[in-house]
């Protein structure tokens, strides 16, 4: 059966010698495996258009198990965003979020359509970083666990000025007037857990124009590998990546 349909790669594996297997996440959110015949040959023409963060046209022949890529017209190859080695770990880090997200009989458009979000945006300029937090936080409940950052987990308040932090032994931001109650608050400034509040719950169609201090977006990051660590048990490959890319960097200044 021929199969034609929209999708972004979101994983290549080498097979054999000349072989490649790429993993897609199609328009529909289901991830689909392929086997592309040749792909790592220059003959072939298929090195450049099989690599990750491909958004393409893909034409493929499906009868049991794992489908063979027949033909690729690629859509948007985002190029640029593996021109930069901190951009493309960090649209690296919003990839394997949203595969983690998915298990692989799992069908969910709404994560096609955050990644699809997600390359557009830090194409267009927008931090990387920040859009890899918007990924996260947007992924959340796929790992089994929500966060409070509405009011506070013990005076019930919800005026965001008065968060000083997240407890984890409350499970919620906290007051100013009950910060004493967890020596282990992890403190944070309001206006880091005002927008992510916001941007946990904002449709990605009202998302527009995103531009938040470096400072809050770092401030944000922290928490949200903090939250994934505490409650989910995940540490992310492309994060450690950007960690050693960071200590590199700090070692020369």
């Amino acid at each position: 059966m021929l199969v034609k349909q929209k999708g972004i790669i979101i994983k290549t594996v080498d097979y054999g010698e000349s072989d490649k297997i790429i993993t897609i996440l199609n328009e529909h959110g289901a991830k689909i495996p392929l086997m592309v015949r040749r792909a790592k040959k220059v003959k072939s023409g298929l090195q450049a258009t099989t690599q990750h963060f491909v958004k393409a046209l893909f034409i493929y022949n499906k009868w049991r198990g794992m489908g063979t890529l027949t033909s690729i017209d690629v859509i948007n190859s985002h190029y640029d965003l593996r021109m930069d080695v901190f951009t493309n770990s960090y649209a690296s880090l919003c990839l394997e979020t949203i595969d983690g997200a998915l298990d692989t009989d799992q069908v969910d458009t709404h994560l096609y359509a955050l990644l699809d979000f997600a390359l557009s945006q830090i194409d267009e300029g927008v931090s990387a970083q920040l859009i890899a937090n918007i990924v996260m936080l947007k992924c959340i409940t796929y790992y089994g666990f929500d966060i409070n950052l509405t009011h506070c987990a013990v005076k019930n308040t919800d005026q965001p000025g008065e968060f000083i932090g997240y407890s984890f032994k409350y499970d919620g931001v906290i007051s100013k007037s009950a910060g004493h109650l967890d020596p282990h608050l992890m403190p944070l400034s309001n206006k880091a857990i005002y927008l992510m509040a916001i941007l946990k719950q904002l449709p990605l169609s009202k998302i527009n124009s995103i531009s938040i201090h470096d400072e809050i977006v770092e401030e944000m990051s922290q928490f949200i590998l903090m939250i994934y660590k505490e409650y989910a048990g995940m540490y992310f490959k492309s994060q450690r990546m950007i960690n050693q890319l960071r200590r590199f960097n700090a070692s020369f200044e």
